[in-house]
């Protein structure tokens, strides 16, 4: 009976559909011999395949497996020692390889190139020599071409001119005066491999030679004249020559072909797999599959907008997808509803897909099915009647619930069309309870259907099982072909029977013998299911609601997203102002004269503290006599003068004079001595080399660098030294040299001539 399942399920004739889309004979037996694995990593595996060919499919179009001969049985005659291949064989064998080149080269062209495809490149051989080995030899039409050797070109120019020969010699026989009494047609004909001429029977009278045969009315004998028999004899010797030479020359290919048996033979797998799984991806393509997601892992099965590859060949376009949803804490689902209203499909569907999912093939339906890995799946449905074992449906039924039994170790499916039917319904919904209570308590997951009330209130009752109804349309008797999880459906035989014009007083005596309680039953299942309805129609409703805020709040979020964009376009074209007026106010600073630089700068200094809070350090009353020290140096000095503007002062540090802002100056005290002239040592940091490297720097860190690097330049009386920041922007450049003009040091300022990014200070 567990062997039935496969059948019960239309696995079999599935794999029938799927064998029509595959073009090699050699894939036709895989695909009948596909049955369920027992791995999910042979399932994985498979399922990488079909994808890979999928992928191909989709991007560079079907593989071109058309007209590849089948050279099985050749291969494997092959094999045998002294076995000599046929033309047509071979010619058959030069097909095969280039249909194997030609999916080589299509392979190679593809886009997206899966490990599978990568790894039938790489089993698939090229045979070239082999191939035009045999394709110089034997033509398109099976025939040995001369070229196939040199012995046998010879042999057939021989043959050629022998032939020649008998012809003009016996057309010239034909062609004599005393001969012409006897022809009784004047053509040449091939009797016993020998050329012969038709003559009267009376021939002997004229011509001696040899009669090879006689028509069906014995009026023409065809005779070989006897000074053609010496000709005759040749052409026969070339004749068998040929035909020694052809055979060697076939004994020489088929040894060739036996040297290459193992790529061919491996080849032909490769394109036998291939074309497996390009048939799968052709059906699953087809019939709108998805790769189901098989796990180990202890859970439920989910599968939405499933539908039945058989419903969609009858139905097409109309057919309904159903949602399959079992979670893992329920172990039993009870299918109930009307006569035709979709029970058993949906059996068959929810087994059909599983055995699928478990055979690694892709399964129609939509999104990701999640579907456990069944150790096994058992399917009883039909009626089990055995007239011969004289055994009633109800036994049948029993003993085939007996055997499932008996096989189920824990971890299986098993679907039971109408459980416990065929028998007394009290005694039929105890059976089918006590039934789904044993397989559950194996650790089984059941699936059935059935007519029986009782069976409808333990799936409302037991914390395990779960109510599904098929929809009906009981205005029009017409099955919807959905599932309703969590209610029960009814029969409906006596509103059939009303619905078709059965008399009144026939209903009205079913309802009165239907008993109160069941009566009261479906009145309770048909209330249900009016809820049932209101309740998909709210939460449709909220659904909606949802969906309208969803599009609300996206909306919300691009406004924002738009203005945030327009006032960060707006605050850098203000900072993009602020930078192009300080650029003005240091030109304006630059072009003015030296009495309105003090304005200009503290003008400047107020914008730096507004935008850049820089600290600009407050100047101190500095007189001619005081002592200082040079903030930037750290060294001391004593003031000898002072400019007209007050704005800098010549400070004498030991024995070198400079002009210094005084800015850069602090008074100290005079230590208890007065300014002499004697040479005083200033101790500064040195410069290693001429040269100051301020690119990449801002601005104001980079003068505080220059002006560093400028005092201690001057300390150690260096003549000139080189500024380099670069070109870039040229706003760097501009700052450096204004700032070098403004400072008051004694020094010619200019531009490096080889160097654009370089400035010159020329120090006096």
């Amino acid at each position: 009976m567990v062997d039935k399942t496969l059948q019960y399920l239309d696995f079999l004739k599935l794999l029938n559909i799927v064998v029509q889309y595959s073009s090699t004979p050699f894939a036709k037996d895989l695909i009948s011999g596909i049955r369920p694995l027992k791995k999910c990593a042979e399932i994985t595996e498979r399922q990488e395949k079909i994808d890979a060919l999928l992928e191909v499919i989709k991007w560079d179009g079907r593989v071109p497996f058309s007209e590849i001969p089948d050279i099985g049985d050749m291969v494997k005659r092959v094999f045998i020692r002294d076995s000599v291949l046929e033309a047509q064989e071979l010619l058959l064998t030069a097909g095969f390889i280039r249909a194997c080149d030609d999916i080589l080269s299509f392979l190679n062209r593809t886009h997206n190139k899966k490990p599978f495809i990568t790894e039938s490149l790489g089993r698939i051989k090229r045979l070239t020599a082999l191939y035009t080995k045999i394709s110089r030899a034997v033509n398109i039409e099976g025939y040995i071409e001369d070229s196939a050797s040199y012995e046998l070109s010879r042999i057939r120019a021989d043959l050629f001119m022998l032939r020649e020969r008998m012809r003009k010699q016996l057309e010239k026989i034909m062609e004599k005066e005393h001969v012409r009494p006897i022809i009784q047609d004047f053509y040449i004909s091939l009797r016993n491999n020998r050329y012969v001429i038709p003559l009267k029977p009376n021939f002997n009278e004229v011509l001696k030679g040899i009669v090879h045969d006689y028509s069906q009315s014995l009026k023409t004998s065809f005779v070989e004249p006897v000074e053609c028999v010496e000709m005759n004899n040749s052409i026969n010797i070339l004749v068998e020559e040929e035909r020694e030479e052809e055979k060697r020359i076939l004994r020489d290919l088929t040894e060739s072909v036996r040297e290459s048996a193992a790529d061919l033979k491996e080849n032909l797998a490769a394109i036998g797999e291939l074309d497996f799984y390009h048939s799968i991806a052709l059906f699953s393509i087809e019939y709108g599959c998805t790769r189901p997601e098989v796990t180990e892992k202890i859970g439920g099965m989910e599968i939405k907008g499933a539908v039945n590859p058989f419903i969609v060949m009858s139905k097409r376009s109309q057919t309904v997808p159903v949602d399959i949803t079992m979670g893992s804490e329920k172990q039993v689902m009870i299918i109930s509803g009307p006569n035709a209203g979709g029970k058993t499909a949906a059996l068959k569907t929810i087994g059909l897909l599983s055995v699928m999912a478990k055979s690694g093939l892709f399964i129609p339906a939509s999104g990701t099915p999640v579907i456990p890995l069944f150790s096994n799946i058992f399917a009883l449905i039909g009626d089990e009647q055995d007239i011969a074992m004289e055994l009633s449906s109800f036994t049948a039924h029993m003993y085939a619930i007996k055997d499932l039994y008996g096989y189920a170790d824990g971890n299986e499916l098993v679907l039971i069309d109408e459980i416990g039917g065929a028998t007394e319904p009290q005694e039929a919904s105890a059976i089918a309870m006590g039934v789904i209570d044993a397989f559950m308590e194996k650790g089984c997951r059941v699936v059935v259907t059935t007519h029986l009330n009782l069976l409808k209130a333990y799936g409302y009752t037991r914390d395990f099982a779960i109510n599904v109804a098929t929809a009906f349309d009981m205005d029009n008797s017409k099955p919807l072909y959905k599932l309703l999880y969590g209610t029960a459906g009814y029969s409906n035989a006596i509103h059939v029977a009303k619905n078709i014009d059965v008399p009144s007083k026939i209903i009205e005596k079913s309802y009165e013998y239907l008993g109160k309680q069941e009566f009261m039953l479906n009145s309770l299942v048909s209330s249900l299911e009016a809820e049932r309805k209101n309740i998909v129609e709210e939460r449709k409703r909220l659904t909606d609601l949802k969906e309208e805020f969803k599009k609300r709040l996206s909306l919300l979020k691009d406004k924002r997203e738009e203005y945030m964009k327009k006032v960060e376009e707006k605050c850098r074209s203000l900072l993009s102002e602020i930078e192009i007026e300080i650029e003005e106010i240091k030109k304006e600073v630059a072009k003015k004269e030296r009495a309105a630089i003090t304005k200009s700068k503290g003008k400047l200094k107020n914008l730096r503290k507004r935008f850049l809070r820089e600290e600009i350090p407050e100047e101190e009353k500095i007189a001619i006599g005081d002592f200082v020290k040079v903030k930037t140096l750290g060294s001391s000095g004593y003031v000898v003068d002072e400019d007209r503007e007050g704005g800098s002062c010549e400070v004498v540090i030991g024995n070198v004079r400079t002009k210094i802002k005084k800015a850069y100056l602090h008074k100290i005290a005079p230590e208890g001595r007065t300014p002499r002239k004697d040479p005083i040592s200033v101790d500064v940091q040195k410069i290693e080399a001429p040269q100051l490297n301020i690119m990449g720097m801002r601005v104001e860190e980079a003068l505080r660098e220059l002006d560093t690097f400028i005092d201690r330049a001057v300390v150690q009386g260096m003549p000139s030294v080189k500024i380099v920041h670069g070109i870039g922007t040229g706003r760097l450049m501009q700052a450096v040299r204004s700032h070098l003009s403004d400072t008051g040091y004694n020094a010619k300022v200019h531009g490096d001539e080889k160097n654009a990014g370089v400035t010159i200070v020329e120090l006096t």
